[in-house]
């Protein structure tokens, strides 16, 4: 049975928040762990789990933990209902082709408080316990979307940010209507900034594979959570483990040439570098003139950034290798890249490297740096939320055709590309999203040779790929 807004909401999540802005199809929750459960008390109590009426801390199950993980999901509180707005940044915010790094995830959530019920210095607050405020750093919060599909009234729970609270604030107005609290929180990534040991002496893991030292450092940061590995291509020289555990996993997938990230449900996943290649599936979303047509904003690449026309690399301690295109230097000037100090395991290893980001990156790549977009403006905006929501940075393909003002409508951009980074901006009267592209066309086109015969990357009626 199709479903329209202002039908039942399906069967989901209890609470929520949701705005016609939105489209319709969309509800946002905005959760933080902040009930304090029941004190211990005699007799029959709506937390009892005993026979004999007896509870001792026990706050009533909810249905989902933190990220969506069954079993934790006693402590939490629905805050949406008194949502101003929430930003929300994952992945990376700048992007350098397959040299991108992504950031620590970010959510700023401003809530409504007449009542100072989210203020740390109330000690009337709601959120108060033997004496003490649950509005403190390293609280649990989440926050995420259901979406029902408009043709059948089926839904699906999608993940924006899972992390802990930074900081609650709230600057003091003399109208009560006018008081907003501010809850700043980040993911799973702090855990690993954090971590700061002394250095291994001797250094240890020569030889290892990426998914291998991934392991050590997660090993050494006594984190618990899932890893979701990709596959690796290198093998990695010994390691003092002298940093923080996020630079840590970064140089070792900036080895592999690959990219690392937290996911929205606080997941470790990792990818090698032949994700960056792969143009074998379908664009998981397709945006733009005669597609969703529900852009707004969108950037051209920087291209003289991305021009790495003579590239040094070297492990450390090892030998310098040299990667040089002359006829892209003849044509745009020498454009040098230095990277010696590699934790590869061969110098090999390191002149492949050298060799692989001058493939990629020895000639201009006209592309766009990122896209800006509203969901709620297309007839079928489920179907926008649902695939948008659930893109996976690196892996999945997007389908982008955009015409800037000064370009003719019938020659617009049209390019494939990888999302490793995105941005949401969501008040009650709108909700943007926008997200950071690598181009995959150009991976791909620039990391192939010649061939006869039919292949992935073939624009030819003849099956020749001539990169």
């Amino acid at each position: 049975m199709p479903w329209r807004p202002g039908d039942a909401w399906p069967s989901g999540t209890a609470g929520g928040a949701a705005s016609p802005h939105w489209g319709g199809y969309v509800r946002l929750w905005v959760r933080a762990a902040l009930a304090p459960g029941d004190p211990f008390t005699l007799g029959p109590h709506a937390g009892d789990r005993l026979d004999d009426g007896n509870v001792l801390g026990g706050a009533p199950a909810g249905p989902l933990g933190r990220g969506g993980r069954a079993g934790a999901g006693a402590l939490w509180v629905d805050l949406s209902c008194d949502v101003l707005d929430v930003d929300i940044q994952g992945g990376a915010q700048a992007t350098d082709g397959i040299f991108t790094k992504p950031d620590a995830a970010t959510a700023v959530v401003n809530l409504a408080d007449p009542t100072r019920k989210y203020d740390p210095l109330n000690n009337d607050s709601p959120w108060q316990l033997g004496g003490r405020s649950r509005l403190v750093p390293g609280t649990p919060v989440d926050v995420f979307a259901e979406v029902v599909n408009g043709d059948d009234g089926t839904w699906t729970r999608e993940w924006l940010f899972s992390g802990s609270a930074d900081s609650w604030g709230e600057d003091w107005t003399p109208k009560p209507r006018d008081r907003v609290a501010q809850l700043i929180a980040s993911g799973e990534s702090k855990s690993f900034v954090n971590m700061k040991r002394p250095a291994t002496d001797p250094p240890v893991g020569a030889g290892e594979t990426t998914a291998q030292r991934v392991q050590r450092i997660v090993d050494l940061a006594g984190w618990l959570g899932t890893i979701d590995a990709g596959v690796g291509t290198t093998t990695h020289g010994p390691t003092a483990l002298d940093s923080d555990g996020w630079d840590l996993l970064n140089r070792t997938l900036d080895d592999e040439l690959g990219f690392v990230y937290f996911t929205n449900t606080g997941d470790l996943r990792w990818l090698g570098r032949d994700a960056w290649f792969d143009l074998s599936h379908p664009p998981a979303l397709e945006l733009g003139c005669g597609l969703h047509d529900v852009l707004v904003d969108a950037s051209p690449a920087a291209i003289d950034l991305q021009i790495r026309n003579s590239v040094y690399a070297a492990r450390t301690d090892g030998v310098v290798a040299h990667a040089l295109s002359t006829s892209s230097v003849n044509r745009y000037g020498r454009y040098d890249y230095e990277r010696t100090d590699l934790g590869l395991d061969t110098d090999a290893q390191a002149a492949d490297w050298a060799a692989t980001a001058l493939r990629l990156y020895a000639f201009p790549q006209i592309s766009l740096a990122d896209v800006t977009f509203r969901p709620a403006i297309d007839a079928r905006s489920w179907e926008v939320w649902a695939a948008a929501l659930a893109v996976a940075f690196v892996s999945d393909l997007v389908h982008v055709v955009w015409s800037p003002p000064d370009r003719p409508a019938d020659d617009p951009i049209d390019a494939r590309c990888r999302v490793v980074g995105f941005h949401h901006v969501i008040s009650r009267r709108s909700w943007d999203l926008t997200w950071e592209l690598v181009d995959a066309d150009a991976l791909a086109y620039n990391g192939a040779i010649f061939t006869l015969g039919p292949n992935a990357n073939d624009r030819l009626d003849s099956a020749f790929v001539l990169a």
